[in-house]
């Protein structure tokens, strides 16, 4: 019997880390580590457009470059818009979404038309951001003995200054976050066909 409920957990622990693993992930072996969300948050400085400039692995995003998003007030909600570019064939991808403000720095996004009920867990923690330049936005999920984590580095210039990088550093570093997990994202020859 005790046996059986091994195998029961272990699966349960390989599934979970499939689903999680078919969209963003660094996995590690421990727990989702403390952050600290920026508790004076303003929304409204934060809308506008945004460059992805560096992030976790993300399994939707590969072999895109290019990478914006756009946040604009939609109601009581958060309309979002990702474009990018795609490396091979050179056209444009887009992706849209909701996102809700549930507390100061954090929000609960989805891609689909609806958004989870009123008291579903924080998606998208805003860590770090001065609204003008940067923005570092991180997530974790537990799956039993191990977290799947995913940051992301916005900024609104497409190619940002050096102090703007180092800001940046400065919020992980900060929050004990590794930053040597990040993959640039390509900004460069943003055309398409």
């Amino acid at each position: 019997m005790a046996r059986d409920s091994k195998c029961w957990v272990s699966l349960l622990v390989v599934v979970g880390c499939f689903s999680t693993i078919t969209h963003a992930q660094v996995l590690v072996r421990s727990s989702c580590p403390n952050v600290t969300v920026v508790s004076d948050f303003n929304l409204d400085q934060y809308l506008g457009k945004w460059f992805a400039n560096r992030n976790y692995y993300v399994r939707s995003q590969a072999g895109v470059d290019c990478i914006t998003v756009e946040y604009t007030q939609s109601g009581e909600e958060i309309a979002f818009k990702h474009e990018g570019i795609q490396q091979v064939t050179r056209r444009k991808t887009t992706s849209i979404g909701r996102a809700r403000l549930i507390q100061p720095g954090k929000l609960v996004v989805s891609y689909t038309d609806e958004l989870p009920a009123k008291s579903a867990n924080a998606n998208y923690l805003v860590i770090g951001t001065d609204y003008k330049s940067y923005s570092v936005v991180w997530n974790c999920y537990e799956l039993g003995p191990i977290s799947s984590r995913i940051a992301w580095v916005l900024t609104r210039e497409q190619q940002p200054s050096i102090s703007t990088i180092d800001k940046v550093y400065a919020v992980l570093k900060r929050n004990g976050l590794d930053s040597g997990k990040l993959r640039l994202v390509n900004q460069k020859n943003c055309t398409r066909r």
